[in-house]
């Protein structure tokens, strides 16, 4: 079986589209092909031209071979009655964005569907291929309710197909970590590319540009250059 591995922009959003978008086409000429884009489908508050200009980007995107997944509804947390403590906590690491950690039952269940709502006002009749919790923090319903919908499942440590087959999957990320460990990081990501087993991820967010450039530049020439191949979650 050939080695490959994932490549994700985390993020994509209304706020963003306009400087995210030059981003994604260059890296896809160094990678050689479109990948995978994250997309935080809220657009509560943006005026509508700027919604329509989000959404044609999106469509072009999509024409261009990117695939496109759900990463939450508003990547933002609201504080809920419905939150376990471990909940508030992972709220509490990561700045208030795990949106979907520690949620009850019900509250998963409303806010994956607002996130899906949300999706199909941006891009009606066109299903997100995977679901990535914002931050990787989640609760113990919400798997089953991605699979439910029939979409892949991505967590801190693996991917899970729609059908069920899951990868362990080793990510690297540069967001939400000191900048004395982005070189320990990177050094990582160099290791897990040579290892010959696992699904490794490559997980990039805006903050990483232009600063980290070079460096996000040199993980994917790592992985190419390892004979791996670039997938979607929806070819796993």
């Amino acid at each position: 079986m050939s080695k490959k591995f994932l490549l994700c922009f985390h993020d994509f959003s209304v706020w963003n589209y306009q400087s995210v978008v030059p981003v994604l086409e260059s890296l896809k000429d160094l990678a050689g092909c479109p990948f995978s884009v994250l997309v935080i489908p809220s657009t509560e508050g943006a005026d509508e031209s700027a919604v329509a200009g989000f959404r044609s980007a999106l469509a072009q995107l999509k024409a261009e071979g990117f695939e496109l997944a759900l990463h939450g509804f508003k990547h933002k947390a609201e504080f809920s009655q419905g939150r376990s403590y471990m909940g508030l906590v992972g709220m509490n690491l990561t700045g208030g964005e795990a949106e979907f950690a520690g949620l009850s039952q019900y509250e998963s269940t409303r806010l994956l569907q607002s996130g899906l709502d949300a999706w199909n006002e941006l891009l009606p009749g066109l299903a997100p291929s995977a679901f990535v919790p914002p931050t990787w923090y989640s609760n113990k319903f919400l798997p089953g309710q991605v699979m439910a919908a029939r979409l892949a499942y991505e967590d801190r440590f693996s991917v899970t197909t729609a059908v069920g087959r899951r990868y362990a999957s080793p990510v690297v990320s540069f967001a939400g970590i000191p900048k004395s460990f982005e070189k320990l990081a990177l050094a990582f990501g160099g290791l897990m590319l040579k290892v010959p087993v696992g699904l490794p991820r490559i997980a990039l967010h805006p903050c990483d540009f232009p600063r980290l450039s070079e460096q996000v530049r040199d993980l994917i020439r790592a992985a190419l250059n390892e004979n791996r191949k670039l997938v979607h979650y929806n070819e796993l």
